[in-house]
């Protein structure tokens, strides 16, 4: 008798987790369906929300939900980072609020579809595979060029190189007309989903894939035309993403693949939604879909000559980009220095400007849902990965994930957590794996200040003109894509299951040690 109901329970367990699946798929296409009809659209937010939290809750293991009630400490990140935004507003009486929520519907759904589901993480690695496969074709020529040991200096050649393989692909795609007819096409589904305009929407899109210096590159003849809200928006989407080619060598470092690519995925749609709530559009757009398809192809004889005028045109991206990051960490590395010999002078050396950036974010780890023993080190990564750059903060965090998985497979971990084995003092550790999970969302983007000096030099040589308005607005869009990276944490913080068994599957094949 106990066999059978304990079989049956079972069976009960299974038929909740895939009614619960079968509930997120039901609300994207509710989403999808009442979007057209605006006059239903906070009716169907509500629904929404609660068919998407329902198969969040619906999982294989419904019994050890009670359990993970810490999770929902990760809503109070959610709800802290909208207040903080709406108050920083430039025009908050100018907010969409429809806009911003459904930002955060898409973006939740993608989350319970990519964290949740095994053949949804399948599909997007399928599809970063092959854009990081396609980029890889600039290997050819940065070896003919530079040779085989061009990875040595790999800002310098292999960036470089995809920046100006991609420039001369996509200006070739423009002449052919193909880039018009897929900002149309992406432009009139934003529309229909965020009501977007074309260029800020395309960029979101393109960001899932490449980085913040090729993405520009998708509308660079849109730019000098779009208003400072769009420009904003496009800054915030290179902020909050990273590219194919740098997820790879992240994953290198140790860090889960399934959750880098999630990760990205997400941060399309709250790029988007944070930027239309720090800095709302306060001006008639010229970039929608019907106004993007008559865009002028460039003024290039034939499809050589405009790959020729591409790769020139990256070439000046590059020589600007290199320069604006060798001088942005240069003054960075010059601050921190300065705060450590200030704080020297009080017996204090070890405090400088990332320590001081780690007890700012520290309030944000607490909220995002990291457990209280991993905050201190948990907001230090984060400060490291805005000061410096996100590789330092992944390289720390992955060393730190492979130690943690070294101890667990030696039976050595619950040692170290009754404090029986010590591990030297220079060595960091989390407590808890659903610390380096959560970490691994809030570590995403390109938000820190050597990549706005990057933004800022890549969009001044597209749109000359719109230099000044560019260099106000950046500090703000930095601070926007720091909200989205964190928006993203909460997200994985409120949705983490370490019983489910997709995401068992998923660290098992994402594990390097």
């Amino acid at each position: 008798m106990i066999l059978y109901f304990n079989n049956f329970f079972i069976h009960i367990r299974h038929f909740i987790g895939r009614v619960g699946h079968l509930l997120v798929f039901f609300a994207v296409a509710l989403y999808v369906g009442l979007t057209v009809n605006r006059a239903r659209n906070y009716v169907s937010l509500i629904g929404i929300f609660t068919l998407v939290l329902l198969g969040t809750i619906g999982s294989k293991h419904p019994h050890r939900v009670v359990n993970r009630a810490r999770n929902y400490v990760s809503l109070i990140g959610i709800f802290t980072l909208v207040l903080l935004g709406t108050i920083g507003s430039k025009h908050p009486h100018r907010i969409r609020w429809a806009t911003i929520f459904y930002s955060f519907v898409i973006q939740f759904a993608l989350a319970a579809v990519v964290i949740r589901l095994e053949f949804g993480f399948q599909f997007f690695d399928f599809l970063g595979k092959v854009v990081s496969q396609f980029m890889h074709n600039a290997d050819s020529g940065a070896v003919f060029v530079f040779g085989k040991a061009y990875e040595d200096h790999f800002f310098v050649f292999k960036i470089t190189s995809i920046i100006i393989f991609l420039g001369s692909v996509i200006n070739a795609l423009y002449y052919l007309g193909v880039m018009q007819y897929i900002i149309g096409k992406i432009a009139w589904l934003m529309q229909k989903c965020l009501n977007t305009t074309a260029a800020e929407s395309m960029n979101a899109a393109a960001n899932i894939f490449v980085g913040i210096s090729e993405a520009p590159l998708v509308i660079m003849p849109l730019i000098p035309r779009m208003t400072t809200s769009e420009l904003h928006a496009v800054l915030v989407g290179g902020f909050s993403t990273m590219s194919g080619s740098i997820l790879a060598t992240f994953i290198f470092f140790g860090v889960p693949a399934n959750h880098l690519i999630a990760a990205s995925v997400m941060a399309a749609p709250g790029a988007l939604g944070f930027a239309k709530l720090l800095l709302p559009e306060t001006h008639h757009s010229k970039t929608t879909w019907e106004t993007v398809e008559n865009v002028p192809r460039p003024e290039q004889h034939n499809v050589i000559d405009a790959i020729l005028t591409g790769a020139g045109n990256a070439l000046k991206v590059c020589g600007y980009l290199i320069a604006n990051l060798i001088a942005f960490i240069s003054v960075l590395h010059f601050a921190d220095a300065t705060i450590s010999w200030l704080f020297g002078l009080i017996h204090h050396p070890e405090i400088n400007f990332q320590s001081l950036l780690g007890l700012v974010f520290y309030p944000f780890s607490v909220v995002i849902g990291i457990p209280f023993r991993d905050c201190l080190l948990s907001s230090k990564l984060i400060g490291i990965k805005i000061s410096l750059n996100e590789f330092i903060a992944y390289q720390e965090l992955g060393k730190i994930r492979k130690l943690r998985n070294e101890l667990i497979l030696n039976n050595t971990f619950p040692l170290y957590l009754n404090g029986t084995l010590k591990l030297p003092s220079d060595t960091p550790m989390l407590w808890e794996d659903c610390s380096t999970i959560i970490l691994t969302y809030a570590l995403c983007g390109f938000s820190n200040f050597g990549a706005m000096g990057i933004a800022l030099a890549i969009m001044g040589v597209m749109a000359p003109t719109r230099k000044r308005t560019l260099t106000k607005v950046a500090p703000r869009a930095l601070i926007a894509g720091c909200m989205v990276s964190l928006m993203t944490a909460s997200i994985a913080g409120l949705l983490y299951d370490p019983y489910h068994e997709t995401v068992q599957i998923l660290n098992s094949n994402s594990t390097l040690l």
